[in-house]
């Protein structure tokens, strides 16, 4: 008899370059997006997602930075959503390893699998993201293929 394995959705031709697309998302983008959106640090604690909308933080310029922020806070909001469309256990080892930067033996061992097992399931964790924050992003109207973000940190000089 054969063991069943898990059913796999994705192609394992484009695994990496799914895999290496959410690495570089939350390496270079999103923190800086969540501290440009107004959100505060302490929101990033859990991955829920309440739906309640927040206050806006003062700022002297508010009427020039509430766009910018907005953009920032839709890119951030489609991330939160995409934790809450995962599995609970890829939401976890996602948001610990890329977002808390916990060492993968600690998530490993408070997950309960074993080094391989935990390697194969962190890249099926990324992948699954890779898909949910693709798709909350498309809701929105937001197309990224490879989750680049530099329009929305960098603001072109004027020649002012």
């Amino acid at each position: 008899m054969m063991v069943a394995e898990q059913t796999e959705l994705f192609e394992k031709s484009n695994d990496r370059e799914l895999i290496k697309d959410v690495k570089h998302f939350f390496n270079r983008y999103f923190m800086r997006l969540v501290l440009k959106s107004g959100r505060s640090l302490a929101s990033l604690q859990s991955p829920k997602y309440d739906g309640m909308p927040k206050a806006p933080g003062v700022s002297e310029d508010r009427d020039g930075k509430l766009v910018e922020a907005a953009d920032c806070q839709e890119v951030v909001e489609c991330a939160l959503e995409a934790f809450q469309n995962m599995t609970s256990v890829s939401t976890l080892i996602v948001w610990r390893s890329l977002v808390k930067h916990d060492l993968d033996v600690q998530i490993a061992h408070d997950v309960g699998y074993r080094h391989s097992q935990y390697s194969d399931r962190k890249k099926a964790a990324m992948i699954e993201f890779n898909y949910a924050f693709a798709g909350r992003l498309q809701k929105r109207g937001l197309q990224n293929k490879h989750f680049d973000f530099d329009d929305y940190l960098y603001q072109p000089k004027s020649d002012f």
